[in-house]
């Protein structure tokens, strides 16, 4: 495989920012407000559903999906992703912009968030033009990952196929699901470790950087 036909896919929450230094807990506050409203319960009911619909399915939007149709999606994403205090609580990836400059290759951002939350934080952290594409949940038909079909909507958008791509985000449920459809992977995060379906840990940026320079099995 060339250079050319590589394509890295960057996870973008705790991956390109760090997204549990406080956007996480937004978000959370957010969704679990709009449960509250939409559903008519409690605060703590409609607490206790979210992270039930997250630990069961990858995304409370999954749960929704599932089990209210009567929700209008992405009425949810807007109301539960409010930019103004997301973008003033970001804090990029320390070298994320350094590590994307080495990167040789075509890269793209395949976020579980909505489109709109990630083209804004990617413009905020001025990494945008590092990508060819920034890809949002509701740009591969409101899946998500693990969920395999997500991983092949982006294939598709993308014109390429999972061997020629290379998996980083902080995630290992999500690298488990990009290891079985024949993708290269990188865990990424402080807690990482090396498992069967990992082709690399790196706790950092700098150590990320450190396996593009030499690992040959990974990037080549």
């Amino acid at each position: 495989m060339t250079t050319a036909d590589t394509w890295w896919l960057f996870d973008l929450d705790n991956t390109l920012h760090h997204a549990d230094a406080g956007i996480f807990q937004l978000i959370n506050q957010r969704m679990t407000a709009y449960l509250a409203e939409n559903l008519h319960l409690d605060f703590q009911a409609a607490s206790n559903l979210r992270q039930d619909y997250w630990h069961r399915y990858g995304a409370t939007l999954a749960g929704l999906q599932q089990h209210h149709p009567q929700i209008n999606i992405m009425d949810f994403l807007r109301q539960s992703h409010p930019l103004e205090p997301i973008l003033a609580a970001l804090k990029p990836m320390e070298m994320n912009r350094e590590v994307l400059t080495q990167l040789r290759g075509n890269k793209a951002v395949f976020s579980n968030a909505p489109a709109f939350y990630v083209q804004a934080l990617c413009d905020a952290m001025q990494i945008t033009p590092f990508f060819t594409a920034l890809f949002g949940t509701d740009d591969f038909d409101l899946l998500y990952k693990p969920a395999p079909q997500a991983y092949l909507n982006v294939c598709a958008l993308l014109k390429t196929e999972p061997k020629h791509c290379i998996m980083v985000d902080d995630n290992a449920d999500n690298l488990h699901a990009a290891n079985a459809l024949g993708m290269r992977t990188i865990w990424f995060g402080a807690h990482t470790h090396h498992l069967p379906f990992v082709d690399a840990a790196v706790h950092d940026m700098q150590a990320l950087s450190a396996v593009i320079g030499c690992d040959a099995a990974i990037v080549n």
